[in-house]
């Protein structure tokens, strides 16, 4: 057959067959950007018209063209408003896949609202204005309406808004999403279903790897972490959202490959990175600016400052090169370097998804004295009235970066310093220390644990970390292991391991013959606020342990322990709790932790050893402190949370034990009366110097009465596994010997 029909006269003659029916036509050939420069026609009353030209955003020319990828499943942009992001990832995109490339198509923008809006001003308005594509359209009138658009060649576009309904069932070989960091009021899961993104990929799994998502956004997530620093080296993005929101688009491009937009200089040709913000113009710190802010003349000021100083030869860049150093830029993956010659050298970064974020210096359509004269204004406004609207809606909008309020930047500057204490020494209570306070931080969930932290405590409470550790075994009998994980919510007989473990412990001194016992165990019972079931099984199984500390002697050595947010007048309360018809039978100590947090915070703050001061050593470093045992993750824990204006103390970070910790052993210390005025003019007895100390205690000793101990003192079997579950369970509870008195 192929002597008789070669190929390329049975090629004209199916394309001459399939002529009329456009659907059954293969996609042409072309890139994307190519595509839309052909076709895509811009016309919008009062502003030019033409069409799309490429030349105009050049940084936009790859994110498009990468679209068409086979090796990539999404496309993610970060960047400002003004720089065409839309235009071409959206609009030119739809153009180009009607005429050159069909397959449905969902394109979702924020709100039902503003998907009407983009039918309407953006969709219709490229139709009507393109040749190519009005050419496509359908003639059937039940095929046009406002949120769906059918083609000559079956394409089918739906414009529509981020629902589970939006979402469901039907599939797309397209999918684009505008302003993520809007949608939902900035909140990432969709009606209970989960993330956008992750919705959006569900849509394309049936086209394999010709499907593609690409999503599109101005950062609009707060930056809540004030002590992140950029790593040296690498395109990361700062986290930012929380559990509620999420990640947002910036979440998104950390995933992928993380692109930036560089630079080759107009005098030494070196390359520099079109970074985000405002860092390359080199202004006087906000902190600076604040202080003078009312007397600048700020148009003035925008305009002397409108210039970048090369970072490689400090050559001044005027605002007429941009355009120059744009149609010269590349986009560059992150592990990926290109020297003076244009030369591309080191491993790049590699995603399913192609990820870029272009900061504001770059964008076509905002100069750079208009990106000044915003920060300015915003400043203006924040030292006449204190809000940052202004200030946030610029970062965000204009320079395409997170916001970091005020406050938390005030926070990170306060904390930015460490002091470390290279005489401490793990399990070793130094000379000066007087009595040993634990804490011991209640952690539930999947890696339930008790988190431990000691201190060594001295005269007017200048502290000395002695032993930090979780407990992650209890006693039980494991499946596959010795000892089952401990489950402090579920399992009453869990508690006793603190017994053991940390009740009666001792540290060594530095007499090698003599150690310290704890004076006081600090013992969490439940979360802040309302209630959870976790809480309420911890609370319970804290109680009936208190009371079989009580029948053992120890319960003056332990103290149940919780805390009371909101503006408090008071420091710490004991109120009795438990027993039967009200008639509590266990001490708690109530703690209004935002007063105690206060007293933390200001000891932290402290420079020089003396009252109050917190000793630490330096952390585990393969480098600097090889031998350290200490984790960064400690210090990152104890920065977890931030003062707010009005006094409340509000947690940035997920893990925050550290600084927990520290407010819990603060608050046990108040309940010993270490803070009253007289304490150290006479202290009691186990307040003395470790020689005299009523808690230190000969090795000897200590070894013979553990062994006594082990040998007396059996636990108590553990009940049968269905007396163990909770209520919320919803099983047969049956009240267990744990439970009692």
């Amino acid at each position: 057959m192929g002597d008789r029909f070669p190929y390329n006269e049975v090629s004209i003659a199916l394309a001459d067959l399939c002529s009329p029916w456009s659907a059954l036509q293969p996609p042409n050939r072309i890139r994307i950007s190519e595509g839309a420069a052909k076709s895509f026609m811009i016309k919008r009353p009062g502003g030019g018209s033409g069409l799309w030209n490429p030349r105009e955003t050049p940084y936009m020319i790859k994110p498009m063209d990468t679209l068409a990828s086979r090796r990539h499943s999404a496309v993610c942009f970060v960047g400002p408003a003004q720089t065409g992001k839309t235009a071409a990832l959206v609009d030119g995109w739809l153009v180009h896949a009607v005429i050159n490339d069909p397959g449905d198509m969902l394109i979702v923008q924020m709100t039902q609202d503003k998907s009407r809006e983009f039918s309407k001003q953006r969709l219709d308005r490229a139709i009507k204005n393109s040749p190519d594509l009005w050419a496509m359209r359908s003639v059937q009138a039940r095929d046009d309406n406002l949120h769906d658009k059918q083609f000559k060649n079956g394409m089918w576009v739906r414009v529509a808004w981020p629902t589970a309904t939006n979402f469901a069932s039907t599939s797309y070989r397209y999918v684009a999403g505008t302003d993520y960091d809007r949608w939902n009021q900035g909140k990432e899961d969709v009606d209970g279903e989960g993330d956008g993104f992750g919705l959006m990929g569900k849509r394309i799994t049936t086209f394999l790897s010709r499907g593609m998502v690409m999503v599109e956004s101005s950062p609009g997530r707060p930056r809540l972490d004030p002590t992140w620093v950029k790593p040296i080296g690498t395109h990361e993005a700062p986290p930012v959202g929380d559990d509620e929101t999420g990640g947002g688009i910036l979440g998104v491009y950390n995933r992928g490959d993380r692109q930036r937009w560089m630079w080759p200089c107009p005098h030494c040709r070196e390359w520099f990175e079109a970074e985000p913000g405002l860092g390359l113009f080199h202004l006087p710190s906000d902190d600076e600016l604040l202080e003078d802010i009312r007397n600048i003349d700020v148009d003035k000021f925008a305009r002397q400052h409108a210039r970048v100083p090369c970072p490689h030869c400090g050559a001044i860049i005027k605002p007429a090169a941009k355009d120059r150093m744009n149609q010269a830029g590349i986009w560059i993956e992150e592990g990926l370097s290109i020297d003076d010659l244009g030369r591309i050298s080191g491993t790049a970064r590699t995603s399913s998804i192609a990820s870029f974020w272009l900061g504001g210096v770059a964008a076509t359509y905002v100069s750079w004295e208009t990106l000044i004269r915003k920060q300015l204004q915003g400043l203006l406004d924040f030292s006449m009235t204190g809000g940052e609207l202004a200030l946030q809606t610029t970062a965000n909008t204009d320079q395409g970066i997170p916001y970091l309020s005020r406050r938390l930047a005030a926070a990170a500057a306060k904390n930015s310093t460490e002091r470390f204490d290279t005489a401490v020494r793990r399990f070793i209570v130094p000379d000066e220390a007087r009595f040993l306070v634990a804490s011991v931080d209640v952690q539930g969930g999947k890696n339930a644990r008790f988190s431990v932290q000691v201190h060594a405590i001295g005269p007017h409470q200048e502290q000395w970390l002695v032993d930090r550790y979780d407990i992650k075994e209890s006693k039980r009998e494991g499946m596959g292991q010795p000892f089952a994980p401990i489950d402090p919510a579920r399992y009453a007989e869990d508690w006793d391991v603190l017994t053991e473990r940390v009740v009666q412990s001792t540290y060594r001194t530095s007499d090698p013959d003599r150690e310290m016992r704890i004076k006081l165990t600090v013992v969490d019972t439940g979360g802040e606020g309302e209630m959870s079931d976790k809480d309420a099984g911890v609370t319970n199984h804290s109680y009936a342990w208190y009371r079989r500390l009580r029948k053992a002697g120890l319960h003056k050595r332990a103290c149940l322990y919780k805390g009371r947010g909101g503006l408090l007048d008071w420091f710490i309360k004991e109120t009795m709790v438990g027993g039967a018809q009200g008639k509590g039978d266990v001490p708690l100590l109530m703690v209004a932790t935002n007063r105690v947090k206060d007293i933390v915070d200001a000891n932290l703050q402290r420079a020089t050893p003396g009252p109050g001061y917190y000793h630490f050593p330096p952390p585990k470093d393969p480098i600097a402190n090889p031998d350290g045992w200490l984790p960064k993750s400690f210090f990152d824990e104890l920065k977890a949370e931030v003062r707010g204006d009005n006094g409340v103390w509000e947690q940035i970070k997920t893990r925050n034990e550290t600084f927990d910790h520290c407010v819990m052993i603060r608050a046990g210390c108040l309940f010993l009366k270490v803070d009253k005025r007289t304490f150290w003019d006479n202290p009691p007895a186990w307040a003395l110097p470790f020689a005299l100390n009523s808690d230190s205690v000969v090795k000897e000793v200590r070894q013979v009465e553990q062994a006594v101990r082990q040998e007396r003192v059996a636990p108590p079997a553990p009940p049968p596994g269905p007396q163990a579950q909770t209520a919320s369970q919803g099983r047969q509870v049956r009240r267990s010997s744990y439970l009692g008195g």
